[in-house]
């Protein structure tokens, strides 16, 4: 299957936006809209020229600077949350264990 250039485009615009705005923005709304498209294809865009989710993307350079942030600073655990705006530092207990399978505090305590 050809996946044409402006799919391949939009694709690439993606790729480039999320590093420069996942600490703020974890919803694919954001990115589809600063791409004057919907969420949906944006999605199915993702998918089909990637085969990863945006969701997937999003959450992954998450993980990536939560891991960072964990193992070369002394932030605790609740700056990193407010750092990478999650609403609470549960909620970024609850992605880093789902994501890694170990809560934060274990993470940095195995560093």
């Amino acid at each position: 299957m050809c996946i044409c250039t402006h799919k391949l485009s939009i694709n690439c615009n993606m790729f480039s936006l999320v590093p420069i705005h996942f600490t703020e923005h974890h919803d694919v709304g954001f990115y589809a809209s600063q791409l004057c498209i919907t969420p949906r294809y944006l999605s199915q865009i993702a998918r089909e020229v990637s085969g990863r989710t945006v969701v997937d993307y999003i959450n992954q350079m998450l993980l990536m600077e939560t891991s960072y942030l964990l193992q070369q600073t002394s932030l605790p655990i609740a700056d990193i949350a407010v750092r990478l705006h999650f609403s609470e530092t549960a909620s970024l207990t609850r992605f880093f264990t789902r994501m890694k399978g170990v809560n934060p505090r274990e993470f940095r305590k195995g560093r």
